[in-house]
């Protein structure tokens, strides 16, 4: 039966009644949605693998995921609404979750340019957790003026880019530096020699008739020979010289702190020595020569590649008289 109320309404009344009512069951049907949605986006938070947290704009904790709590071990008591994020980044430092030293520093710098990042939101950081793992985080503005701050696991990234650099560094059948990081470290060494006023020398190493190993033996053994000529020069050198493999059967030794003439030709025939033993190797016997060719820092040259070249230049005339030799170089002029 009709309403009465309704009954007695015009024609326009009881239009403008009705879009009253449309209006008012849209609304309570977009706060239903509202908060199904919400219910749905708190779920996802919750689900996906990364931390995530949530600040005002007095980078006060306002919400986050169990991720977050979890990656570093914060208590509920810790994790208390409004605790501000300089709090739980010194009680990171007091339990060691981050192993400072990373990018951001030690300590109390650490915490400082962290600071600094959140004040402009822009870019990320990486730091390293006392289990071995790196994360990195995320920090983003919102329209409240607060932010949220996204913290995913990247180990897997920066082992893949460990490796990649040392292999972009380092040849890969002996282990032992290559040219790259050679002239890398080369560089720093000189120019710490060169304001120190002390002396270095370069070793130019080449293998006497390599070429006869392979063919005798085969490149299997040829290459565990030169495995075994890696290590054995490892092994006489100190942690301060540099030594790398730079050719097919060349090696170059950059010898520092201190290193006069006499020291560097005592190197070159202990290095020398060293070779006279026999290799052992899938059952074969066998030894090799090493010619050697040594310049001086700074009296044959100010820089890595000319000593590089005037100890190569050394090194061919230890071949010519006789090989299995050392020679220091010598002007033509």
């Amino acid at each position: 039966m009709t309403s009465p109320s309704l009954y007695h309404l015009s024609k326009e009344e009881l239009i403008t009644r009705l879009e009253a009512l449309q209006a008012e069951c849209d609304q309570l049907r977009l706060k239903s949605l509202s908060q199904q949605a919400g219910m749905m986006f708190g779920e996802a938070v919750e689900q996906i693998s990364e931390a995530v947290v949530i600040y005002d704009k007095d980078g006060g904790l306002l919400a986050w995921n169990q991720n977050f709590a979890d990656l570093y071990g914060y208590t509920p008591e810790e994790l208390k609404p409004g605790v501000h994020f300089s709090e739980l980044g010194r009680i990171d430092l007091e339990r060691g979750n981050v192993a400072v030293g990373d990018e951001y520093g030690d300590g109390q710098e650490y915490l400082k340019r962290k600071a600094e990042y959140r004040t402009k939101l822009e870019g990320s950081f990486v730091v390293r957790l006392k289990d071995g793992r790196w994360i990195k985080t995320t920090d983003r503005p919102m329209g409240n003026g607060g932010f949220v701050s996204v913290q995913v696991d990247v180990t897997e990234l920066k082992k893949l880019e460990e490796r990649m650099r040392y292999m972009a560094q380092h040849d890969m059948l002996t282990q032992i530096p290559n040219r790259n990081l050679l002239v890398e470290k080369g560089a720093f060494v000189l120019a710490t020699a060169k304001r120190s006023y002390e002396k270095c020398a370069v070793l130019f190493i080449d293998i006497d008739d390599f070429k006869t190993v392979n063919d005798t033996f085969g490149h299997a053994i040829g290459d565990d020979v030169l495995r075994e000529i890696a290590k054995r020069l490892h092994n006489r050198l100190r942690e301060t010289d540099l030594i790398a493999r730079v050719g097919g059967d060349e090696f170059i030794v950059l010898l520092s702190q201190q290193f006069d003439d006499v020291t560097a030709q005592k190197v070159a025939e202990d290095l020398i020595d060293q070779m006279k033993h026999p290799f052992y190797l899938d059952g074969c016997q066998g030894t090799v020569g090493v010619s050697i060719g040594i310049s001086y820092f700074p009296a044959d040259s100010d820089n890595l590649d000319g000593l590089i070249q005037k100890a190569d230049t050394a090194m061919y005339q230890a071949k010519a008289s006789g090989k299995n030799k050392w020679a220091v170089f010598k002007s033509e002029a």
